[in-house]
């Protein structure tokens, strides 16, 4: 409901090759497979082993997205780990993991990761309370006192680190992609979970550069150009408009947690930067 950005890798561990196509399986009415015997790996390629216990996460973490644990899914985790091997060796094979752009490429992603992971780590040894949540609630609530002719936006959000990360998510979405695909492979928000989606939210209620941009948009329409902010580079989406109306506790609950958890990371970051040694 309320001021922020409105911030973990996807819970599906497997990004597209085969996966990708298994929404269908959330929807059967298959019962969920018995847990086989635990085994060390569940297929080789060329003699090298794929890991069972990495399998097993992968299917867990697939069930906490959603979906069922059926044969048809492991099949598929299967086939894609396959897959994936196969193109790992060859990639192997072919010297292109040497190479100054792949080195430099992985140094990134690791360095995003272990970024990401730091906060996570953050988050989880202070989480957010219900006592919190509702303090928060009720002191936006305060601010924004009665209602007038404002406008509500629902929107989607896709946050990058850097801007050339974004014009390609925007050059992406100019071709066709789904938004909210490309928001849960590139966003760096915790928002990619829901596929950038932020909810209904007012202008007054994001940071001033969103709030420009939403205002805006058509319904349906994306920002033709990233949108700088402190924490970082912005692609945001427009889907619907209706006027305010004041949301309940529970309705705002999933937006006033985001808030405060930006909220704790800006100020975990700001902590960092105050005992550290920089030069500029």
């Amino acid at each position: 409901m309320f001021k922020t950005h409105l911030s973990s890798p996807s819970s599906l561990v497997l990004t597209g090759l085969l996966l990708c196509g298994l929404a269908p399986c959330h929807a059967q009415s298959q019962a969920p497979s018995t847990a086989p015997t635990p085994l060390a790996s569940i297929a080789s390629v060329n003699g090298k082993a794929i890991d069972a216990k990495h399998f097993e996460q992968i299917i867990k973490n697939n069930v906490a997205n959603g979906l069922q644990d059926t044969e048809q899914l492991r099949t598929a985790v299967k086939d894609e780990l396959i897959a994936r091997q196969v193109m790992l060796q060859e990639v192997s094979k072919l010297g292109l993991d040497k190479t100054a752009d792949a080195l430099s490429g992985l140094n990134y992603v690791k360095e995003n990761f272990l970024i990401d992971y730091l906060l996570k780590n953050f988050e989880q040894k202070h989480p957010i309370t219900e006592e919190m949540i509702k303090a928060e609630y009720e002191r936006q609530l305060a601010l924004i006192g009665e209602p007038s002719e404002a406008m509500q936006y629902l929107t989607r959000l896709i946050v990058t680190p850097n801007e050339q990360d974004a014009k390609s998510v925007i050059a992406e979405l100019k071709k066709g992609a789904d938004f909210s695909l490309l928001a849960k492979s590139h966003s760096v928000d915790p928002t990619k979970n829901n596929g950038g989606e932020l909810g209904w939210v007012l202008p007054g209620q994001v940071l001033p550069a969103l709030g420009t941009v939403m205002v805006n948009l058509k319904e349906g329409t994306f920002s033709q150009l990233p949108i700088q902010t402190q924490q970082g580079w912005y692609v945001l989406k427009v889907e619907e408009k209706r006027p305010f109306k004041i949301p309940s506790l529970e309705e705002s609950k999933a937006v006033v947690t985001q808030t405060l958890q930006q909220l704790q990371r800006q100020n975990y970051i700001q902590e960092l930067m105050k005992s550290a040694k920089i030069s500029r």
